[in-house]
């Protein structure tokens, strides 16, 4: 196998790139509506509402469910927790998952979508969940060269002007218990809202985030973090899937257990260089067996958890 193919195979592997059609990867399916949802058979642990966020001319309009516990909220209010691609994360949320919360300090859960049916919105979210580049400019994405990108600043601004504001007017809510959480280009939007507004979150949750994307522009918004660190502590909660590596079909078996530990090991790596940044405290894992699909619902009930003050069921390093 030729280098510069190795090379394609790792930064597709941290990037979210597929060289292997959707179905054999368990990609989600982008034509997929989100069905019936707790919003509709409702929660014994949690009140459902939403509201419409307009995105002005020529954009999908955003859609913001809010889950509030239904227990009695703390003096100090309640954590909460924002979770990216909403549609789906409401989709696939189990009353199973919300049902132990009660044991901790349940939080309000923020699942911000788009005004569609539609579990994934690709487009939309690729616009709004990818990074800049440091100087403002907008990276192009040569697999997607019809979609827009580099919107993440725009759309972190959004969440701080206009959701934030409105979930504190409708529910007592903790400013020192806020989380956010992330998957694939959520998980790179994740971790650019680190870099871009350290103070804004005291949790993060990039789970499979597609750090190679771009040429790894989110790696000089890391620096110019090292060089310049937030004075306010915070938790990075950062995860993957042992097989989240792409490769060409007629890979041979030896070559994609090779490409997979050295994506894992790239993985790690970065774990590492985003631990010397003070004052983060980094937590990470590799989750074994697990794709790319899989870890979005994987990931979710830790996250739950964690957000609400419980030790999570899974082993973190």
């Amino acid at each position: 196998m030729s280098i510069d193919l190795q090379r394609r195979l790792l930064c597709a592997a941290l990037a979210g790139a597929a060289l292997l059609p959707a179905a054999a990867l368990g990609r989600p399916d982008m034509t997929r509506t989100m069905g019936t949802t707790l919003a509709d058979t409702g929660s014994r642990w949690y009140r459902l509402q939403s509201w419409r966020l307009d995105a002005g001319p020529g954009r999908r309009a955003h859609r913001i469910w809010l889950a509030i516990p239904r227990t009695e909220a703390p003096a100090d209010g309640y954590p909460v927790l924002y979770l990216l691609d909403g549609n789906a994360a409401l989709a696939r949320l189990r009353e199973e998952w919300l049902a132990p919360l009660a044991e901790g300090r349940p939080p309000v859960l923020v699942m911000i979508g788009y005004d569609t049916d539609l579990m994934f919105n690709g487009a939309d979210r690729q616009r709004d969940y990818t990074p800049p580049r440091p100087d403002g400019s907008r990276p192009r994405d040569d697999r997607h060269p019809d979609r827009q990108s580099g919107g993440a600043a725009d759309f972190l601004e959004r969440i701080e002007r206009h959701i934030m504001p409105r979930v504190a007017d409708t529910v007592a809510i903790d400013p020192t218990r806020r989380g956010l959480w992330g998957h694939s280009y959520g998980g790179l939007f994740t971790l650019f809202a680190l870099t871009a507004r350290p103070g804004a979150f005291d949790n993060y949750f990039p789970t499979s985030p597609s750090l190679g994307w771009a040429d790894g522009v989110l790696n000089q918004h890391l620096e110019a973090l090292a060089d310049s660190p937030p004075s306010q502590p915070a938790q990075v909660w950062i995860r993957r899937g042992s097989e989240e590596l792409r490769a060409p079909r007629d890979a041979d078996a030896a070559t994609l257990e090779r490409l997979r530990g050295q994506a894992n090991e790239q993985f790690s790596s970065f774990c590492d260089e985003l631990a010397e940044i003070p004052p983060l405290t980094v937590h990470r894992r590799i989750d074994p067996g697990l794709g790319h699909g899989a870890m979005f619902s994987a990931s979710l009930p830790d996250t739950l958890r964690i957000t609400a003050g419980l030790p999570p069921l899974q082993d973190w390093s």
